[in-house]
């Protein structure tokens, strides 16, 4: 991340690093559980980090659109126009570049692209989560703080994931799924907002014309 994007992320910070602390774990934990569960949507701008290899990551930007139904828009902007739309059901992953539509059924992998997707309109982290334990590392938006969430039932594909709460609005700012084969998926969120009734247009999709179709392993 280059420095004049991460000074942006640190001047968008809200609360101070001593209120951080004035909040026991299980009270920060309970309060972004309704937090959650109380979540119709969520829209923000994003970035994305994903590590390649050892040696190599790759950084995308972007929005981000959620619904508690599992409706979703992610607008890749840069490095590349990117687009995954789901209806709930049938996910379309479209790039302007090749001209391209894949679409496949919705699948709980899908949340591996947004893990947001996981968690809003949903209660019960300390069920679907244990242990949560706070971390002693420094949290990229001051005054937050990192708690580690270990899934209860075995997944091949998530060791844990890492969430950095902010403890006045009991937002995630931003979340990293760490997978058991060591990769590392990161999602840094600005501009929050929820419960704003995004429009069931937004989780809609046409194919341009011209494009080429790639459905359920056959070509359109």
């Amino acid at each position: 991340m280059n420095a004049f994007i991460f000074a942006a992320i640190l001047a968008l910070t809200g609360a101070s690093p001593a209120a951080a602390q004035t909040i026991d774990l299980p009270t920060l934990i309970d309060r972004v559980d309704r937090n959650f569960a109380g979540m119709r949507d969520f829209s923000a701008d994003f970035i994305q980090i994903t590590a390649i290899n050892l040696n190599r990551t790759q950084q995308d930007e972007g929005h981000l659109y959620l619904t508690k139904d599992h409706k979703m828009r992610a607008e890749y902007q840069k490095p590349e126009q990117r687009l995954y739309i789901s209806d709930g059901k049938t996910l379309f992953s479209y790039s302007p570049l090749d001209r391209e539509v894949i679409q496949e059924k919705l699948k709980d992998s899908a949340a591996d692209l947004t893990p947001m997707m996981a968690l809003i309109g949903r209660a019960g982290l300390a069920k679907e989560f244990n242990p949560i334990s706070e971390l002693n590392t420094k949290p990229l938006f001051g005054g937050d703080r990192v708690l580690r969430l270990k899934p209860v039932r075995k997944n091949e594909n998530v060791q844990s994931i890492e969430i950095e709460v902010n403890p006045s609005s009991n937002q995630v700012d931003r979340i990293v799924v760490l997978g058991a084969d060591k990769s590392r998926n990161e999602f840094i969120f600005m501009k929050i907002e929820t419960n704003r009734n995004i429009p069931a247009s937004k989780f809609q999709f046409t194919p341009p014309a011209g494009t080429r179709q790639v459905i359920q392993g056959g070509t359109k």
